[in-house]
């Protein structure tokens, strides 16, 4: 009761940054990758906080779809999707021994990568499902084809664990050339026999990421993995002749801030760190809370635009900690809402440009957003 109570006479706060997920848009680009695969199913990937959106805020709008796992990396993602969707979960990462106590085996399904990790499992002497994850020649993570023979006698001296998956990663699907992908997927099919020789019937067989989607067809795999897709942006690029495809994906994020001081400088004065920006003419600086700290790079420092009443205004100065600068006209007032990143995917401050300007790829953009920010579904 106590709880509650707080929770009712708390103060609400209004940040002033703020991330907004266009539900509508989530639930599209759910829809329209389905299209693209049927009959096999969305394993919808959350990891990383759901790619930056707010893994609960996601999960929640997903709670209504078929999605028959929700894909999380770690036991603190785990609790979240647990906590607010009923669907069963599925863990791409392992964790340390010790910490598999704590999940609820009738909700999870394990990512298995290593003998080791089995060896753990077995000794628990309960019923556990997993999904067999297989190095197809990505040389990051999964069973080795050498290591495949013994986690498999292990799996026969222990019956309580089921296998009900097997899976891998492409790497190099985002690229135009498919002979390497070939290659995995033959590798993929070849362990996959050993493992039904061994008497196991994984009901999925997993490799493909979004670009697969939009790439290839193979009726052998029955199941597919979107992460960067699901929040509408397309990982090809646009030579790819299966780019326009992924034109059709909706981003379903919006960045706002607000001005927080404004400033008249002199013709030829300098803003920010390091003075790397000196003003031509007298100018009107506003300045915003939102920095590296929040999850814009430094090194997109005067290379960036930001939006407010349909006016583009030129980020200046070195982007610090917890602020930036902007040059702006008489018609931004104080306190007034700055638009940092846009869903509309003609504007000049997409995420796409925000990526390209900061010299990385939109996946790093995504994971760098700070936790803190507020996410609100609208």
């Amino acid at each position: 009761m106590l709880r509650l109570l707080r929770k009712l006479f708390r103060p609400r706060l209004r940040p002033m940054n703020v991330i907004t997920i266009n539900k509508k848009h989530i639930l599209h680009n759910y829809d329209y990758l389905n299209s693209l695969q049927e009959p096999a199913v969305m394993f919808p990937v959350l990891k990383s906080n759901a790619y930056g959106h707010g893994l609960e805020q996601v999960v929640r709008i997903l709670n209504k779809t078929d999605a028959e796992y929700l894909v999380v990396d770690s036991y603190p993602e785990y609790v979240i999707a647990k906590k607010y969707s009923s669907k069963p979960i599925l863990l791409l990462w392992e964790t340390l021994d010790e910490n598999y106590k704590y999940f609820d085996l009738k909700r999870i399904t394990f990512c298995v990568y290593n003998v080791s990790t089995l060896e753990y499992l077995t000794d628990r002497g309960k019923e556990i499902n997993i999904h067999i994850f297989i190095n197809t020649w990505m040389n990051r993570e999964g069973l080795d084809e050498s290591q495949l023979q013994d986690f498999l006698d292990l799996l026969e001296k222990n019956p309580q664990v089921h296998v009900t998956g097997v899976m891998s990663h492409l790497h190099s699907a985002d690229e135009v050339y498919y002979d390497q992908m070939d290659t995995q997927i033959q590798q993929f099919k070849k362990m996959y026999m050993e493992i039904i020789n061994h008497g196991h019937t994984p009901l999925r067989r997993h490799i493909g990421n979004t670009a697969w989607i939009m790439k290839i067809t193979d009726d052998f795999f029955n199941a597919y993995r979107p992460g960067i897709g699901l929040f509408g942006y397309n990982p090809l690029n646009s030579d790819d002749k299966a780019y326009v495809l992924g034109k059709k994906l909706k981003p379903a994020m919006t960045i706002t801030s607000r001005v927080v001081w404004l400033h008249d400088i002199a013709p030829g004065e300098w803003v920010s760190y390091n003075h790397t920006r000196k003003t031509g003419e007298s100018s009107r600086i506003a300045v915003i809370p939102f920095g590296y700290a929040e999850g814009l790079f430094r090194s997109a420092s005067n290379r960036i635009v930001f939006k407010s009443w349909r006016k583009y205004f030129r980020q200046v100065g070195n982007i610090c900690m917890n602020i930036c600068m902007c040059q702006v006209d008489d018609g931004v007032s104080l306190w007034e809402e700055i638009e940092i990143v846009t869903a509309d995917v003609n504007a000049k401050n997409t995420m796409y440009v925000l990526a390209q300007e900061s010299g990385t790829i939109i996946y790093e953009c995504l994971a760098r957003l700070d936790k803190g920010i507020r996410r609100e579904i609208e």
